[in-house]
């Protein structure tokens, strides 16, 4: 519920600078207009220091997007002789709604507003002279900020709190489609792997070819799923420790070892596999069935859990040296289809299509629909070559599959693809942003065809 509806905040935001005599306010407003690269850059270096606050920043992020934001942000703080108080609201909850979606944590958000009054109370005390009084401008100085903090503050913890509950709506949902066929699959998976490396060895190929557990289908699946559906259940604990025993000492051990202690080895692996299979099962078995977050016509995820995903996916790519990809997908002349052969003509081609991304893809990647005829593919632990190639095979496959309209009427469908890389921005939207851009472009010239669009 909100603390005070717009109107209220722009009229006290007002009377605060009312309180203030006009030649203060508007040497306030001189100073900061003068030096507010300095205090933007006195700003990010002080959070760049700290070791908390640097996990969300970098250089390239500060020199070319975060710096030149702050000093927009002063400039409009204290640019108030003809301000539009509103609008002021309006950007104190939009940057507040930035850092919860990037989960920047309050406490930081503060201790960057404390250095940054800090910082304006020097430039104060050494400039300002009577009659302006720098203990006076000092207090209007930290009155404005703080009320900006008040309101983004508010905003953060709403858009928190709607956040939470998103994400653990999706906890609940996440592996509970289709539960039986998830458990087959993944099983599957798994056996594959270890049915792989026993031939290896039993041919003795160097078995250092074969990928890790961790990143294989099974563990795709494992790491960018079912950890996060699953979080704090003591099975995924034991989980993670035998993936990382099976790929961090037994696959050394079995590669660079004498018979016997690779035999021994070999036997640590099945045994681990087998404990793996079991727990998962325990795991599985306790999931409960919710259809909330799906579409009804594709069975593709839809837009609800997108920022949830796409928040985990940034967290996991932070704390790692992997990367993902976003790929835009768009039907080609959909409305054609729709004119020309019904409308359930063109549910049949969304479904063809979602089937052939969902198939198309592997067991860690996300695929969402996000209306109309336009899909979103998260592709996890890849690079843009990779990305590039996976939807260049995908539009090709669309395009060589016939679609079936209708009862006796095969048509040929072809899509666009915009695809980008996540940059390590925090904020998913602009990744999202890039997406849309290259598949507008893929569109612009001539369709049927994949851009992608650099960070």
């Amino acid at each position: 519920m909100r603390h005070k509806d717009k109107d209220q905040l722009a009229a006290e935001w007002q009377a605060l600078l009312e309180r203030t005599p006009k030649p203060m306010r508007q040497a306030v407003e001189t100073l900061v207009e003068s030096q507010c690269h300095i205090f933007a850059d006195r700003f990010y270096s002080v959070m760049m220091e700290d070791p908390h606050a640097s996990l969300f920043l970098s250089n390239d992020q500060v020199q070319q997007r975060l710096n030149p934001s702050m000093r927009r942000w002063l400039s409009a703080m204290f640019s108030v002789e003809h301000a539009d108080f509103e609008a002021l609201v309006d950007l104190q909850e939009k940057v507040g709604q930035v850092h919860a979606r990037i989960d920047i944590p309050v406490n930081l958000v503060l201790s960057g507003a404390r250095q940054l009054k800090q910082a304006l109370y020097e430039q104060i005390n050494a400039s300002f002279k009577s009659p302006l009084s720098p203990g006076d401008a000092s207090v209007y100085v930290s009155d404005h900020i703080d009320m900006g903090m008040e309101i983004m503050s508010h905003a953060y913890s709403v858009a928190s709190d709607r956040n939470a509950r998103t994400e653990e709506a999706y906890k609940l949902f996440s592996l509970t489609q289709n539960i039986g066929d998830e458990r087959e699959r993944q099983r599957s998976a798994l056996l594959s792997w270890e049915n792989a490396l026993m031939f290896s060895v039993a041919v003795q190929q160097n078995v250092s070819q074969l990928p890790k557990l961790a990143n294989s289908e099974f563990g795709l699946w494992y790491f960018h799923k079912a950890c996060h559906a699953f979080e704090g259940a003591p099975e995924i604990i034991t989980i993670s420790r035998n993936i990382h025993q099976v790929d961090n000492e037994w696959l050394d051990a079995l590669a660079h070892s004498t018979t016997t202690e690779s035999m021994k080895a070999l036997s640590n692996i099945r045994d681990a596999t087998r404990t793996i299979l079991m727990l998962l099962e325990d795991v599985l078995k306790r999931a409960s069935s919710l259809e909330a977050g799906r579409d009804s016509l594709t069975r593709l995820l839809n837009r609800k859990f997108l920022s949830v995903v796409l928040s985990r996916e940034i967290e996991l790519a932070r704390h790692s040296e992997k990367c993902f990809a976003l790929l835009m997908v768009d039907i080609d002349h959909f409305k054609s289809i729709n004119d020309n052969y019904g409308h359930d003509a063109g549910d049949n081609v969304l479904q063809q299509v979602a089937s052939i991304l969902d198939r198309s893809t592997r067991g860690g990647d996300y695929v969402f629909r996000m209306g109309g005829e336009e899909f979103l593919i998260i592709l996890v632990d890849t690079d843009q070559d990779g990305s590039r190639l996976f939807a260049e095979r995908l539009r090709q496959t669309v395009a060589k599959e016939p679609m079936l309209a209708a009862a006796d009427t095969l048509i040929k469908v072809t899509v666009s693809v915009g695809v980008t890389m996540h940059d390590g921005y925090p904020d998913y939207q602009r990744s999202m942003q890039r997406a849309d851009q290259a598949l507008y472009q893929a569109k612009r010239s001539g369709r049927d065809r994949v851009v992608v669009q650099m960070g």
